[in-house]
């Protein structure tokens, strides 16, 4: 196999601002019904996997005080463990996989890591993901447990993934630390899904009810023109593309 079929990095980004690299991966093992990338505007817009060497030369060049591991599921990219090794090692920076379904355990070398946990309830999130939460749920309080910063988010889907299953996930997280942050995403409808926008009212009482077991609960409502370009709701998302 060569090279650039076996990586899976597509598109790197600098911040100036929070002197950080994202690296975007390609390939999920989860099919969401609900998945949103497919409203991003970066979505399918690549022209070729970038290399290990080239990464790496790009990354000891800007020389960040942070890289974020984004795009897809970046658990399954092969060179991850080799990846977060020489951005600790070499460049010693603060490593963060900035979204994850859970289901594989990191390497090490991760700092941090952000959690999309889809549903609490495995009838739920076979039917939406087409895959077990058990690993996720498992693999959430293991990553706790060996020092990861985690961060936990969900997508409020009206009358699928409601107030109700949001109020169990709030207590599994709970019941691993209270303090660990919760962010919960008003759902965009994306093509050949049933589901109707998640109202702002909707999401904020959602919010409300996560907040009686955790103790830093947050939540956004975008519309499907704010999600393509997140870049212009907030500036942790502006940053250059450098390859």
């Amino acid at each position: 196999m060569t090279e650039d079929r076996r990586m899976a990095i597509y598109r790197i980004t600098y911040s100036r601002e929070f002197k950080r690299v994202s690296l975007y991966n390609w390939g999920c093992n989860f099919h969401c019904r609900g998945c949103s990338y497919g409203l991003m505007e970066t979505r399918g817009q690549h022209n070729r996997f970038i290399g290990m060497k080239e990464i790496k030369e790009i990354l000891l060049k800007l020389n960040p005080e942070k890289v974020h591991f984004l795009g897809g599921e970046p658990t399954t990219n092969p060179d991850l463990p080799e990846l977060a090794r020489f951005c600790h090692d070499e460049l010693h920076a603060y490593t963060k996989i900035g979204h994850s379904n859970g289901s594989i355990m990191p390497p090490a070398n991760i700092d941090a890591v952000s959690v999309s946990i889809k549903a609490h309830t495995n009838r739920i999130h076979i039917e939406y993901t087409g895959v077990s939460n058990n690993e996720v749920l498992k693999n959430f309080e293991r990553m706790y447990e060996r020092g990861i910063r985690m961060e936990a988010s969900s997508v409020l889907i009206p009358q699928y993934i409601d107030c109700d299953e949001i109020e169990k996930i709030a207590k599994f997280i709970a019941n691993i630390d209270p303090t660990i942050p919760y962010h919960i995403v008003g759902y965009v409808p994306v093509p050949n899904a049933p589901w109707r926008s998640a109202r702002q009212e909707e999401v904020e009482y959602a919010a409300r009810i996560a907040s009686k077991y955790l103790s830093n609960v947050t939540f956004s409502c975008l519309t499907p023109e704010k999600l393509r370009d997140l870049r212009a709701v907030d500036s942790r998302f502006k940053s250059a593309v450098v390859a």
